[in-house]
């Protein structure tokens, strides 16, 4: 027995080391105030008032829907999953249009940015094509400028 209240009681200490007195567990908030007590339960004398009749109709037709046939039920699912399916659809359709307009608007504008250093490809392009002399070595001073150009 004397385990059993231990349990059941615990000692508080103060900051200052004092030992506070013990009190039941949860018999004090957090913060240190006293918890106000439950509010005791409210008994009602008499019977609980009724409903009227066409409200309890309209409760025990609301609890029980009519009964339908299978085939019914089969053909409720399947409209509701055509329906699913249908704005499945139009939110992909949507979304599949969008990604083609922002796809469309960053390929035009790569196509209208202009070619770096298109004049000197260009000439050493013209220069492989037809090596002055013959010579392809004869085309470094074409590169060179290309490089020069692409490093900037």
């Amino acid at each position: 027995r004397e385990r059993r209240s231990r349990r059941l009681y615990s000692t508080r200490f103060s900051t200052s080391g004092s030992v506070a007195p013990r009190v039941p567990m949860g018999g004090v908030s957090f913060r240190g105030a006293p918890r106000a007590p439950a509010a005791p339960p409210v008994f009602y004398a008499g019977s609980a008032p009724t409903a009227s009749a066409q409200e309890q109709a309209a409760v025990q037709a609301a609890s029980h829907p009519p009964a339908i046939s299978a085939a019914e039920a089969a053909d409720i699912k399947a409209a509701e999953r055509a329906a699913m399916l249908a704005e499945i659809r139009e939110e992909e359709l949507c979304a599949a249009e969008a990604t083609a307009k922002r796809i469309g608007s960053w390929a035009a504008a790569v196509k209208a940015r202009a070619v770096p250093c298109a004049a000197e490809q260009a000439e050493v392009e013209r220069c492989y094509a037809a090596p002055p002399g013959g010579d392809q070595l004869r085309c470094g001073s074409a590169v060179d400028a290309l490089v020069r150009c692409a490093r900037l």
